[in-house]
């Protein structure tokens, strides 16, 4: 009887194998011969699931795409504004999940060198410009159903950059101290009373 295989499963794998080698390599350095090791696999094998490194990374692009919008759904689902004593604090406990939340293995972790390959390469940096596209959207749905039709593209984009920055900025953890729930908060200063 053939083995049945979940080629999902197994195309994540690599993808986590790939992130793996990316934490501890650059990715310039990391060769599918290291993925492929560190997945348990042949090199062989890999082949049938990725054809080149740039599948490899344009997949890995995809998966944090589908990643971050799933995440950001889900918590606008669960919390209503309602919960929260204002906009700011409830912009404030999802910037908080966003940092804090380690959400399992799943968690992208290699989005610095990955967004770095989009000034060399035209296909990655397409890609990359439709993820951020993906994410306005998310954000702009998200945002017009808790604040309804007074916000828009320009809150969605301001958003997707505190969360991708806030994102890069914890994995290389770069950031001044504890980046905690009152990121949202630190602007209030900056804003005409």
């Amino acid at each position: 009887m053939p083995l049945i295989v979940d080629k999902e499963k197994v195309r994540m794998d690599i993808l986590m194998a790939f992130e793996k080698c990316m934490k501890e390599t650059p990715i310039m350095n990391v060769s599918l011969r290291d993925i492929a090791r560190e997945a348990g696999m042949s090199h062989a094998n890999l082949l049938n699931y990725f054809n080149s490194k740039d599948d490899l990374v344009l997949s890995y692009i995809k998966y944090v795409r589908d990643f971050v919008s799933q995440i950001c759904i889900d918590w606008f689902e669960t919390h209503s504004r309602k919960r929260y004593k204002s906009n700011i604090n409830y912009l404030n406990a999802f910037m908080s999940y966003v940092a804090e939340n380690n959400f399992g293995d799943k968690r992208p972790s290699a989005l610095t060198q990955i967004y770095v390959l989009t000034r060399y390469n035209p296909e990655i940096a397409a890609v990359v410009k439709e993820e951020f596209a993906d994410w306005r959207k998310v954000m702009e749905d998200a945002l017009i159903k808790v604040y309804g039709n007074k916000v828009g593209k320009k809150e969605a984009e301001a958003m997707v950059l505190l969360i991708v920055g806030t994102l890069i900025a914890n994995y290389c953890d770069v950031h001044t101290g504890r980046i905690s729930g009152s990121i949202v908060s630190s602007f209030e200063n900056l804003l005409d009373s």
